[in-house]
């Protein structure tokens, strides 16, 4: 798994650095981390394994096999990040929304919008490439 914006996309690699500059110049205190850019399928299926045959909770549904994640592609069409506070990792799902807000005002798909499995570290392209 790689957190490497040159293993992402173009536009991600174009984009990102405008979202996280308006992103901390409007939230002093705060970072938005990369964690996650290209991720290979076997990673995925490791990933999709947690909350099902190994501990954790359930993080994607996304199997690496019969669906692909768009980390899967190279370069990858998404990208994941934290959000750290005073040098702390937060987890609280309306701390990412600032950045979900930049990266929709800019084209991009943010996890945190989708209905039926909210994924607010997570930023993708909208089509396929």
């Amino acid at each position: 798994m790689s957190a490497d914006l040159a293993m992402a996309d173009e536009r991600l690699r174009t984009l990102w650095p405008e979202i996280h500059f308006a992103y901390v110049a409007d939230h002093p205190g705060h970072e938005a981390l990369l964690t996650c850019t290209y991720r290979s399928p076997t990673e995925q299926r490791a990933l999709y394994a947690k909350g099902r045959t190994a501990p954790g909770q359930i993080v994607t549904n996304c199997d690496g096999l019969q669906m692909l994640s768009k980390h899967n592609h190279f370069l990858s069409l998404a990208l994941d990040f934290c959000i750290v506070i005073n040098g702390k990792v937060s987890w609280d799902a309306a701390e990412y929304e600032p950045v979900g807000r930049l990266a929709e005002a800019r084209g991009l798909v943010w996890g945190g919008s989708w209905a039926h499995f909210r994924d607010c570290p997570h930023i993708e392209i909208k089509e396929a490439a």
